[in-house]
């Protein structure tokens, strides 16, 4: 990946500025980030998008309804927790997608894909190069795994600039299901020592923000667990700006951690969104069966750069388990908000709002993102 001074426009009109060193001087400016969580790849999910007429495998459609909120957003992050291995594509326990469901997020306005996760050595050193080449290839920015020590010293943190405000983005995993990963890959793993060292760097760059992503925590628990406040807790204190997490597949609260932010020389909040649910994925037991976008407001106002707002818009995934001529819908995994819950049968409608019900319940105080209809 080329990181010297290079302007990119996503398909969506976004640009992207990678130069470590270009730092414009804008005095004030806002703008939006928005994150979706865990892009998974169950067998299910692959079968579903084949077009047996086209002899493709096809998941566009399934981002329509969701798009609008991706492209709301000066930019747009999520968790790609699946290989680009290539053939054959498998599923659960080791997961390889096809190239086109990464092309897919893109054309839906995923702008970056955090690849530190449990399943990034499913497939092995031909897995993690792969997906780094293919996500490449489609111009996807990413960061979490690397081909070597060299291309992470030379992309990470990963830095963006955007109206004129330099991010640093960092990624880690608790691990890889046990899975040795092999030299030269490199995969970021927990470690509050390495992490404290990846911030200070960052600092040294100058940057406005630090958002870390944190693939952590116990599956289907809609509770973060101690270790994950504790970690929080150190990576606020040491000037991380924001924290967002993956792993779990289900939603954990929103939370903000009092923290004295040297830069600015006094207390900040420092929102930490400890899970976000499944982006797509086959699970389907109660709370697994979808997810939330966080999207995080910042404002530059004299030099100082803060995040003044944090929302988040909790989806459905509605499995279409045959084609529906009379909607105009094939077979597939459709990402829902409330608006399109009138497009559902009775027994997915109920699904849907006890899945609203319950993240309403998880998250409780933390700000909806309403859209223009319930406005």
């Amino acid at each position: 990946m080329i990181l010297s001074g290079i302007l990119l426009s996503t398909s969506n009109g976004k640009t992207l500025n990678t130069s470590k060193n270009a730092h414009p001087k804008i005095t004030d400016t806002s703008f939006t980030i928005v994150f979706g969580g865990d892009l998974m790849g169950h067998q299910p999910l692959n079968s579903a998008a084949w077009n047996d007429s086209t002899k493709q495998y096809e998941y566009d459609k399934w981002f329509q309804f969701i798009q609008p909120y991706l492209n709301s957003a000066d930019y747009t992050f999520a968790n790609l927790e699946v290989t680009l291995a290539g053939e054959p594509y498998t599923g659960y326990p080791q997961f390889s997608s096809p190239d086109s469901y990464a092309k897919a997020m893109k054309d839906a306005g995923i702008d970056f894909l955090f690849t530190a996760n449990n399943h990034s050595q499913d497939r092995g050193k031909a897995g993690i190069e792969r997906t780094i080449d293919v996500l490449d290839k489609f111009g996807i920015l990413h960061t979490g795994t690397f081909k070597d020590t060299i291309s992470r010293t030379n992309s990470y943190p990963f830095l963006i600039n955007i109206k004129g405000c330099k991010l640093a983005f960092l990624n880690y995993t608790y691990g890889t299901n046990g899975l040795r990963v092999s030299a030269p890959n490199f995969v970021n793993i927990i470690d509050t020592q390495c992490i404290f060292n990846d911030i200070k760097i960052a600092e040294e760059k100058q940057v406005d923000a630090i958002v870390s992503v944190m693939h952590w925590g116990l599956e289907y628990m809609i509770t973060e667990n101690q270790e994950q406040r504790e970690i929080a807790t150190k990576l606020a204190k040491r000037g991380v700006s924001a924290i967002i997490g993956m792993h779990p597949h289900v939603v954990q609260p929103i939370k903000n951690i009092r923290s004295f932010n040297r830069k600015l020389k006094d207390s900040v909040n420092v929102p930490v969104a400890y899970s976000l649910g499944n982006f797509i994925s086959n699970q389907r037991d109660i709370n697994q069966d979808g997810g939330i976008l966080v999207k995080l407001h910042f404002s530059k106002q004299n030099g100082v750069l803060k995040i003044i707002d944090v929302d988040y818009l909790p989806f459905w995934v509605w499995r279409l388990n045959e084609n529906n001529l009379a909607l105009g819908f094939k077979r597939g995994y459709y990402i829902v908000t409330k608006k399109e819950l009138h497009l559902l049968k009775d027994e997915d409608k109920i699904k849907a709002d006890l899945f609203f019900k319950n993240v309403k319940s998880i998250l409780g105080t933390a700000k909806e993102w309403m859209t223009s209809k319930e406005k």
